[in-house]
């Protein structure tokens, strides 16, 4: 991920100032491969107390299915997960009769228990670090590393290949408890390396291959 190559003026929005925006630059640019020495997600959360939901919020067992391989089938699951649809599509200030939007989720994983699963399936303690340090770097395109929220709690993998939708009228019942049912949320650092992420795993331009060809 080519963060120092990317015209920052013109990729961060207009209503940042020069000192946000030279403050995201450096921050995001660590993630540059001359540049990587150690990176620091120090300032990657804030508990905003907004009364309603917000793209990059966290929000607590959201219900799923789970694909089980041993049975082939889907089984219900409550996930943490994060929220990746556009704050303004899931505002109920909008009212859509005609298009109504649902919201996408992203299911989260702690990072000791993925560890675990390929230290059984037999990979090595070198492979398992290697992974874990590229995985720190964000250099996985289907994989979004979240460092620990706080005291005593994890370290955790954000899926982009598990997206899942929930129904909008199901998070509207949930705003008079928001503050229980969302964990914490990303600071502006954290949420444009978000869309960032996202943008590679999507769209990964260049794509490096000529389909005109």
């Amino acid at each position: 991920m080519a963060f120092g190559e990317q015209q920052w003026n013109n990729l961060l929005p207009s209503y940042l100032t020069n000192e946000a925006k030279g403050r995201l630059q450096e921050a995001l640019e660590q993630f540059y491969p001359a540049n990587r020495t150690e990176i620091s997600y120090d300032d990657f959360y804030k508990d905003y107390g907004y009364e309603y939901f917000m793209q990059g919020d966290i929000l607590k067992e959201i219900r799923s299915a789970h694909w089980d391989k041993d049975n082939a089938s889907y089984q219900k699951s409550y996930p943490d997960a994060l929220v990746l649809t556009n704050t303004c599509d899931i505002s109920f200030e909008n009212n859509r009769n005609i298009n109504p939007k649902q919201c996408l989720f992203a299911p989260l994983l702690k990072l000791d228990d993925y560890l675990e699963d390929l230290k059984n399936a037999g990979y090595t303690d070198q492979k398992i670090n290697n992974f874990k340090k590229n995985l720190i770097a964000q250099t996985y395109s289907n994989l979004f590393y979240l460092p620990k929220t706080g005291v005593g709690t994890a370290e955790r993998i954000v899926l982009f290949d598990r997206i899942f939708w929930y129904p909008i009228e199901e998070l509207k019942p949930l705003l008079p408890t928001i503050n229980e049912e969302r964990e914490i949320s990303l600071t502006q650092y954290g949420f444009y390396l978000l869309v960032l992420k996202l943008s590679y795993h999507f769209c990964r331009l260049p794509e490096q291959c000529d389909r005109e060809a």
